[in-house]
């Protein structure tokens, strides 16, 4: 399944965007409650077009659950994963799989912590996902981040709903505790598969356009 999201501002709208050098921030939750990385932090143009399909992979960082940390991946599956089974970080830091698993369901991504405990007591493992902005590709980033115990395991279901926003603090692949501010949810899924919203400055939200 492929998706497009189309984000349009009127000429006086962008330049006060570009003037307070705010940028277009893109984050899809994973499991439950709402996301905490931004997927995509893109340089607002008048229209600006991001395309990506359902296909995820696995990766695994040694960045700190903290608010405002760079996730930088020290290993990472292809894309696009299996779900519905699970991989392993081997103790050489290599992702192996998939493995089948009637524990893990359709829809869901699973990865076992394998890493020696006296080297890496915790790890932070998530889904990553590529995109088309404005036909350029941006391969890869993370869109979700969790603690992983040596040993353990994580189970990671994506959705569909894209969160949109404007701030000027974030780059991809930043970790946040918060979305501060009333984020826009863009709701894709069943038959929903194109949406195009227009920012009103009145309320600081992408509506939807008539």
């Amino acid at each position: 399944m492929e998706y497009r999201l189309q984000l349009l501002f009127d000429k006086k709208a962008l330049r006060e965007v570009k003037n307070a050098r705010q940028r277009i921030m893109l984050a899809k939750p994973v499991n439950s409650g709402t996301p905490n990385v931004v997927w995509q932090s893109i340089d607002p143009f008048q229209s600006t077009e991001v395309v990506w399909k359902e296909e995820y992979g696995i990766y695994a960082s040694n960045a700190a659950i903290q608010h405002g940390a760079q996730i930088t991946k020290i290993s990472e599956t292809g894309v696009p994963a299996q779900d519905g089974a699970y991989y392993t970080l081997t103790p050489q830091a290599l992702f192996e799989g998939p493995n089948a698993d009637q524990q893990v369901p359709r829809g869901t991504f699973a990865a076992h912590n394998q890493m020696p405990y006296d080297e890496y007591p915790s790890l932070t493992f998530g889904l990553t996902q590529s995109a088309l902005i404005n036909q350029m590709p941006v391969d890869r980033k993370p869109i979700s981040a969790t603690p992983v115990l040596a040993t353990q395991a994580a189970a990671m279901t994506p959705f569909t709903q894209v969160y949109i926003w404007l701030q000027a603090e974030f780059s991809s692949e930043t970790i946040i505790t918060k979305i501060f501010g009333a984020p826009t949810i863009a709701r894709f899924g069943g038959d929903v598969t194109d949406l195009t919203l227009e920012y009103n400055p009145q309320i600081g939200k992408f509506t939807e356009k008539d």
